[in-house]
């Protein structure tokens, strides 16, 4: 059995998968084949051979921290056959490539206000709707939740409570999240509601959504480098940040992780976060300067 048929298998017995690991699951498999040259036979798939593929897309210029997510996303599998009992002994462990990730980058305060008044005097219709109005009300959604795009564009007017909040059905884990919503984003979310289907109904290519975001975004001036997760995944971050400003724990459930570390590490700019440090703690201990004396007359 090749390891592209047994991804067949695997995800066919795990229907709560996520859509994106199932993507993220598909093309590691893919990338992998095609590297080999065929697809790999999976009792032949060991730690030299992705050690091997490891070295390749490193020396392409692929980023450690992807290069490592495409590895274990193979090894995944690897042991998934050996748990249906398929390989006889279990894949060894591949060593992963060290990451030095940049501090995580959010729009502040001052940059979302001034990205909602570009977008409050935008002319034009987004399908019926007035795209001032559909705009705003979707930039709003994103930065009260923090939930991914894909997730909230999924979101059906069945899910949303008038004045009270949405229900995000689409997670990249599988599980479903209440959000409760402030009476300002609500209300700019009915301006717009339809009467069934999305709420955030994009009526045309899905992905000119992204270019008209980021057409959007640097005609307001913001930062918008063209990197990973720089245009929507920004605002959730936005999101983690000052929550976590607050309590980090806050963050870690709006961002429905199961570790803290990986909302800190990916999600929480700490410019906006304003953690704790000496600074704050301890005392001055720098002697006071004496008084200055002033001669009169």
């Amino acid at each position: 059995m090749t390891l592209a048929d047994y991804l067949t298998v695997y995800l066919s017995e795990r229907p709560g998968l996520g859509r994106t690991y199932r993507d993220s699951l598909a093309r590691a498999v893919n990338d992998f084949g095609a590297w080999v040259g065929r697809p790999p036979a999976i009792a032949e798939v060991d730690r030299a051979l992705l050690g091997g593929w490891a070295a390749v897309l490193l020396e392409a210029g692929k980023r450690p921290s992807t290069i490592n997510t495409k590895v274990a996303r193979v090894r995944r599998l690897l042991l998934a056959a050996w748990d249906d009992g398929i390989l006889q002994l279990p894949p060894r462990r591949v060593w992963r490539l060290r990451e030095n990730p940049p501090a995580p980058e959010a729009w502040t305060l001052a940059e979302c206000r001034r990205l909602l008044a570009y977008l409050g005097a935008l002319p034009g219709r987004v399908g019926e709707r007035p795209a001032c109005e559909w705009w705003t009300a979707l930039v709003l959604a994103l930065y009260w939740t923090g939930c991914r795009i894909g997730a909230l564009l999924a979101v059906d007017v069945a899910d949303y409570s008038p004045g009270q909040g949405l229900t995000a059905r689409q997670q990249k884990n599988g599980r479903q999240q209440w959000y409760r919503l402030p009476a300002t984003c609500c209300e700019a979310i009915e301006r717009i509601l339809p009467e069934s289907g999305p709420v955030f109904a994009w009526p045309y290519h899905p992905r000119t959504l992204w270019v008209h975001f980021r057409e959007f975004v640097e005609r307001a001036g913001l930062p918008c480098p063209r990197t990973h997760g720089q245009l929507f995944h920004r605002l959730r971050r936005t999101n983690a940040s000052y929550c976590a400003a607050e309590d980090p724990a806050i963050a870690q459930r709006q961002m429905d992780h199961a570790s803290p570390e990986t909302t800190r590490r990916h999600y929480v700019d700490p410019r906006i976060a304003n953690q704790r440090s000496a600074a704050d703690v301890l005392l001055d201990p720098m002697p006071p300067s004496p008084p200055t004396l002033r001669v009169i007359g």
